[in-house]
């Protein structure tokens, strides 16, 4: 047998310590996972709308008339203001009424009045805009001060019926945002301690003798509500930091006036109970997973983890459109209520019963995840040197045995 050389020694090293923590199917499943929460994202990002193709937009006579354009119909009517406005909230025949004011210093107001907030305004006002400044620059003289009016030549503002859905100016948008963002960060730290806990402790085989002196379930209802107060210290200690901050720039930097409107004061009280039942929820599945998890190095079921994430992710991308069936669906699905319901909350006002029901609805499924994680718990740390498939996951959340 010839003797290695130096170079050969050093690669034989090099490619199995590469291969020790690389297992090509598990890298596999992990990638077609995060590719499927990609895929999950983009599809509901095409279907959240409603499915309307073409909006009809009524234009009074009095009003500076506009050309059809892509998903756009507009309709001249010698009816008064007034009568399409009852037309528009009664019989549904408009999908918008425009309205307009005389102009003040050479621009023009026009207003876009619609039952509801949709996404498709943003799109509406945009069509508007391009037409009114091509009908302003076809009637100047192209003079200097006039073509400095070309990007201006009209402001636009929209209205709505439903009297529910709070202002654009409204500090809402971006106290739910924030919300998001301070969750992500606790659940993020929630991820990380849980996994090196657990994955920890089932190689060593610690919770094994555990086991003889409590239950499984006691030891993981310690370990949900232990992780979450750590998510909770990090979500109030990024909160502090950014106020924080916020003053410093205010205060020191700019030398202004500290300004918390903000913040949607009416708003907060809300999101502690749907922080709550978020986190443990969240907590709680990513802790059965990692019980499930034999070497934490090359596991797919790491990016099963990342799914907690997804609702709040969909809960962004739908908020433009709080009047739409996605984010009522949304709001009211126990997976995704707990992120979805303040958003809705931050854009429209909603009655009591509608956040309620959505707390409602996410403590049972809390509790049903505590019960599952209990047996997953149980279950994967008795497991040493072979991973559960998904099929035994869910047979041993289904049953007590």
């Amino acid at each position: 047998m010839n003797k290695m050389t130096r170079k050969q020694q050093v690669w034989l090293v090099t490619s199995w310590e590469f291969m020790h923590f690389f297992k090509w199917k598990q890298e596999i499943i992990s990638k077609l996972i995060l590719i499927s929460i990609a895929l999950v994202v983009m599809l509901w990002q095409q279907i959240k709308d409603d499915q309307l193709t073409l909006y009809k937009v009524a234009v009074p006579a009095n009003t500076t008339q506009f050309k059809d354009s892509g998903q756009f119909k507009f309709s001249l009517s010698n009816k008064s203001f007034e009568v399409l406005k009852l037309e528009l909230a009664e019989e549904g025949r408009w999908d918008a009424v425009l309205s307009e004011t005389p102009a003040t210093n050479s621009i023009k107001k026009i207003t876009i009045y619609s039952k509801d907030k949709q996404s498709w305004l943003n799109d509406l006002t945009l069509t508007l805009n391009q037409q009114s400044t091509l009908q302003y620059a076809s009637s100047l003289g192209l003079a200097q001060e006039q073509l400095t009016l070309l990007n201006q030549s009209a402001s636009f503002e929209n209205k709505y019926l439903d009297d529910n859905i709070k202002s654009e100016n409204s500090p809402g948008r971006t106290t739910a945002i924030t919300m998001l963002v301070i969750l992500s960060v606790g659940i993020f730290t929630s991820f990380g301690q849980l996994f090196v806990s657990i994955t920890g402790e089932k190689q060593q085989r610690v919770t094994e003798q555990l086991y003889a002196c409590m239950s499984p379930q006691t030891w993981i209802d310690g370990k949900i509500f232990g992780q979450m107060l750590h998510s909770f210290k990090a979500m109030i200690t990024m909160m502090i930091t950014g106020l924080l901050a916020y003053a410093f720039t205010t205060i020191v930097v700019s030398n202004k006036m500290l300004n918390l409107s903000i913040i949607d004061w009416s708003l907060l009280p809300w999101l502690l109970p749907f922080a709550i039942v978020g986190v443990y929820l969240c907590t709680a599945f990513m802790a059965a997973i990692a019980a499930a998890i034999d070497d934490p190095n090359h596991s797919a079921k790491t990016s099963i983890m990342l799914l907690p994430l997804l609702p709040m992710l969909l809960a962004l991308i739908t908020m433009d459109s709080p009047s739409g069936w996605a984010l009522s669906f949304l709001s009211y699905f126990p997976l995704t209520a707990f992120a979805a319901m303040p958003v809705k909350m931050s854009v429209i006002d909603v009655p009591l019963w509608q956040p309620l029901l959505s707390l409602l609805l996410t403590a049972i499924l809390c509790f049903w995840v505590r019960t599952s994680a209990g047996n997953l718990f149980k279950m994967g740390m008795s497991m040493y040197g072979k991973e559960p498939s998904l099929k035994d996951m869910v047979m041993w959340m289904l049953h007590k045995n």
